[in-house]
Order: structure tokens, then C-alpha cells, then sequence
């Protein structure tokens, strides 16, 4: 086997986490290195759009409410970039009103999960289903 054969055998899949919240977010990072991702954290709108450009995920989770912009905000961005149209992002927010839901699949992504409502390895679990 060449090295280039297993090194894209040993690639990790890349997600990026924008979440604020320091605590939900090394939950997630934890349990992401546990089922074999590789996390990536962002904690703020400006931060998940720098490093969506620069990490070039292979999914991203994104919390709607940031202390510097809406989520959606940030999803607008990415979707202008051109690894960006068709990037995979699930929504990942405790909003859960129809409003938001709406404008979720206005912006394609391909799931929407509400906080509350879903455990750690079910938001593994609609990863690996979004992949």
C-alpha cells in the first residue's frame, strides 16, 4: 500500500464545532474524539467562519445563538465560499420554533437538531448518517 493510500485511509473525518458554550462544547469534543472525529472548536460566528475556510470540515455543527452573530449569519458566509455551497452543516440550538426550522432548510442543511431533545451519541449518530 502506498503512503498515500494510507494516509487517506487514516484521515480522520474533520467536524467543526461553533458553540459558545464552553462546557457543551468539550462535551461534544470528547465525545466526537471518542467515536474516531477529529474536532475542531470554534466559540464564536467570526471564529466557526475562520476556521470553516481554513480547516475545510468534512460536516459542521452549528449552534444558532453566538455572543457575535446568529448562526445563520454564519451559514450564509459559508455557503458563499465555494467548498461551501454544498458543505454539510447540521443546525445543533435549543431554538426550536418553526421560524428557525424553516430558515434551516432555506440554507440546506441537512439536519436540524434541538439541544435539549437529543444525547451526545445521538448527535453522533446523525453525523455519521449526514456523511
Amino acid at each position: 500500500m502506498s503512503d498515500e493510500q494510507q494516509s487517506s485511509e487514516n484521515k480522520k473525518t474533520k467536524v467543526l464545532v461553533v458553540e459558545d458554550d464552553v462546557f457543551m462544547a468539550d462535551l461534544m469534543m470528547q465525545e466526537l474524539s471518542n467515536a474516531g472525529f477529529e474536532p475542531v472548536v470554534a466559540r464564536t460566528g467570526k471564529e466557526g467562519f475562520e476556521k470553516f475556510v481554513e480547516t475545510k470540515p468534512d460536516i459542521t455543527l452549528m449552534d444558532l445563538l453566538l455572543p457575535d452573530q446568529k448562526g445563520f449569519d454564519v451559514v450564509r458566509q459559508i455557503r458563499r465560499q465555494p467548498n461551501g455551497v454544498k458543505a454539510k452543516i447540521i443546525i445543533l440550538s435549543n431554538l426550536s420554533d418553526e421560524t428557525d426550522t424553516e430558515e434551516g432548510k432555506r440554507l440546506a442543511v441537512v439536519d436540524y437538531l434541538v439541544k435539549a431533545n437529543t444525547s451526545l451519541p445521538e448527535i453522533v449518530e446523525h453525523i455519521k448518517k449526514a456523511l
